[in-house]
């Protein structure tokens, strides 16, 4: 299929040329929430959202652990996860049989190779 050329190339000041750009397709789906969520109810007046927060309230002091942990996360942020890393005393390998010993080798061949 061959391109289909312009009649004459652009120059400068041409009417065809589109400064504004591609015009924008709408909302995003995160806009479209964020709108839907700060209207307000038509029989409250109350911001939906509000709305929403006082109910995972409720539901957080009946005892459903789900909304008290949304609630505080998105509250006053996530709790980072603590990793400790300790230095662990090397084994004393003297003690060990000839048996204990080669299984010991394999243990640690295997978990080398994983």
């Amino acid at each position: 299929m061959e391109k289909k050329l312009p009649a004459k190339p652009f120059v400068k000041g041409d009417p065809r040329i589109n400064r504004k750009g591609r015009p924008l397709k709408g909302l995003t789906f995160a806009e479209w929430v964020r709108d839907a969520m700060e209207s307000p109810n038509p029989t409250t007046g109350r911001r939906k959202v509000d709305m929403l927060i006082d109910e995972a309230m409720r539901r957080a002091l009946k005892g459903n652990f789900q909304f008290w942990d949304a609630l505080v996360a998105r509250g006053y942020g996530k709790v980072a996860d603590k990793v400790e890393v300790s230095q662990t005393e090397k084994p004393d390998l003297s003690k060990l049989s000839e048996d204990e010993l080669k299984t010991w080798m394999q243990l640690l061949e295997k978990a080398k190779s994983q």
